[in-house]
């Protein structure tokens, strides 16, 4: 395989791994509009931008002795009787994915709509020949879960009820976070209630089990029936099946090669832990998708080579991206605003959780006010790259690294305004994960501590034998909460030193005992191992943190912002977002965090 690019710093990392990572970088890739050395074509409807110039969609999507086909719903001639030509179309989308209809290289061109439909693709393509199903260029093309319902009846109290007309629901449990009913409101996604004394104005109670719906009961805004209502009865909005119709997401008997583009998936009655997008076993390609405003999880890219760009999870009730994912590459892609039914950040919710993942980049991800952790690799992974990403207003942390994560690469990333929860609103935290690299990061403003790299106290797996070098953690801890623990590890006393520490504040809890504690590893002589309450030591080993303050009952600086941090000013060392590889038309103000989009509004 091609080594990666970014081998700079081979020499930090040949600690705690042997050479770079080299699978997911060997494609090439597509640098995001706007991005520095890219120049992408501005198309008229029905043609692609492919390699600067625009082509006709059936020539961009299709393989070299591929079929077009096409789906139009909207076209009065439409149906699935039809052979599927653009003169004869089909209607559903579902038609075109019947067992033995698409061979490699064939293309399915799907023209503006909302299809309600599962879509579950019985055949795939092969490295060489994907089978590609695409929204036409230009066009709105929206798959959903959700089906528009009739009969209410409205009830003395002002509410709203009609029976359950849609399958069962079985869930994990009945509380009201995982069930998985799903009601929409004039395109709004209402809030479940715990009860039907709970109801208020946008909520909606289910009646009867999840095994076993009775009825919806619903109060809507001004106790005014909406113009269109829709209740979600599909749990999976995309996802190939092989001969076993309940195999996992990634299965190697499930097919795979599929490029999909453009298509916006929305409002699916799922689980937790279950994307409404599966990809397939492997080899898929991903472009310009949206997934949002899902019950549960929204893209799950378990399998192996997947490659996805420009694609969102936003607005998803559990978690934005999830899975197990082998030698995939993700660039330029985005998870914002999710969690909104409140699933416990601790467990798994959040912008995306990577589980025994191998060999995977994830570059230019951009996670923001997310539920829980912005971007997430949790239990079993090994030998990826963090690179180029955004964290902002995340829950908990903006990257976590946690439970025998190994030999991971986390650069070049950019983590602010992390909020506290429980125990923890770090910048970047590791637990339970040993033999990774945290370099050339920028950590600013976090409301808890910038970097903390945890002992884990239930001792599931070694921590330590990190390397820590050339970041910039400044204006952190800024909630008057616990700081925790402030960590630093590298390979010589001197290579600690190169991460700069600027205005943090650290907290204590009267009489004089510290709720922050610092460690860092190694150093020299006496202060080897060097773990401790003493900020004046941690100064003089780290070189840093001289306007660092401490904050608490026992001091007389109010708890609170240590004040405004400039994340690439002039002659700090710091690349601002866009050249540290950061996306600076997501960001919007180039060097400034507080420039990102604003917090979603979250169903209340």
């Amino acid at each position: 395989m091609t080594p990666a690019r970014y081998c700079t710093l081979v020499v930090l990392l040949a600690a705690v791994a042997s050479g770079c990572q080299d699978a997911a970088e060997a494609r090439t890739p597509i640098v995001r509009p706007g991005a520095a050395g890219e120049v992408r074509a501005e198309c008229p409807a029905g043609e692609w931008a492919e390699a600067g110039a625009c082509v006709p969609a059936a020539e961009a999507f299709t393989a070299s002795g591929g079929t077009t086909y096409v789906v139009a719903q909207r076209d009065p001639a439409a149906s699935d009787a039809n052979p599927g030509t653009a003169e004869r179309p089909w209607r559903t989308i579902s038609r075109a994915l019947r067992a033995g209809v698409l061979r490699a290289g064939d293309a399915v061109l799907i023209r503006e709509g909302v299809y309600r439909e599962s879509l579950a693709p019985r055949s795939g393509g092969t490295s060489s020949a994907r089978v590609t199903i695409a929204a036409y260029p230009g066009e709105s093309v929206v798959v959903s879960g959700a089906d528009v319902v009739a009969d209410w009846r409205r009830q003395p109290d002002g509410t709203w009820r009609r029976p359950w007309t849609g399958p069962p629901m079985p869930s994990y449990s009945d509380d009201p976070v995982f069930r998985r009913e799903l009601v929409v409101a004039d395109g709004a996604v209402m809030r479940p209630a715990d009860s039907r004394r709970g109801l208020g104005p946008g909520r909606f109670f289910v009646e009867g089990t999840p095994e076993a719906p009775v009825a919806i009961v619903a109060r809507f805004d001004g106790d005014r029936l909406p113009r269109v209502v829709e209740v979600a009865h599909r749990m999976s909005l995309f996802a190939p099946e092989g001969p076993d119709p309940y195999a996992e997401c990634g299965d190697a008997s499930t097919p795979g090669f599929f490029r999909l583009v453009g298509l916006t998936f929305r409002h699916a009655a799922n689980r937790a832990q279950w994307g409404a997008v599966c990809l397939g076993r492997e080899g898929a390609l991903v472009e310009d998708i949206r997934v949002e405003w899902t019950n549960g999880l929204g893209i799950d890219v378990s399998g192996r080579g997947h490659t996805i760009r420009r694609t969102r999870a936003d607005l998803n009730g559990q978690m934005g991206w999830g899975g197990s994912c082998e030698a995939c590459f993700l660039e330029d892609d985005a998870a914002v605003g999710n969690n909104w039914k409140g699933h416990d950040p601790f467990w798994e919710a959040g912008g995306g959780k990577w589980t025994h993942t191998s060999g995977t980049v994830i570059r230019r991800f951009y996670a923001a006010h997310n539920g829980g952790p912005g971007i997430w690799l949790d239990i079993d992974n090994d030998r990826n790259t963090v690179e180029g990403c955004l964290a902002v207003g995340n829950e908990v942390a903006g990257i976590m690294v946690e439970f025998r994560t190994t030999r991971t690469l986390v650069q070049h990333n950019v983590v602010a305004g992390s909020r506290w929860l429980a125990w923890s609103g770090t910048g970047l935290l590791s637990q339970a994960a040993s033999r990774n690299a945290f370099v050339h990061n920028t950590i600013v403003a976090n409301e808890g501590t910038g970097l903390w790299l945890r002992l884990d106290p239930d001792r599931r797996a070694p921590d330590g034998q990190n390397v820590v070098a050339a970041n910039r953690i400044a204006g952190n801890a800024t909630s008057g909460e616990e700081a925790r623990e402030v960590s630093v590890e590298g390979t010589s006393p001197e290579n600690v030193r190169t991460t700069r520490f600027e205005g943090n504040a650290y907290g204590r809890l009267g009489r004089g005992v510290f709720r922050s504690t610092f460690f860092l590893s190694p150093v020299a002589g006496a202060e080897a191992g060097f773990r401790s309450d003493d900020l004046a030591m941690w100064r003089r080993l780290t070189g840093g943190d001289r306007d660092a303050r401490l904050v608490g009952p026992d001091s007389d600086v109010p708890a609170g912002p240590v004040g405004p941090v400039d994340a690439g000013a002039p002659g700090t060392g710091v690349l601002p977002f866009d050249r540290a590889g950061a996306d600076s038309a997501r960001v919007r103000a180039s060097g400034d965090w507080r420039g990102a989009p604003p917090a979603p509004a979250w169903p209340q």
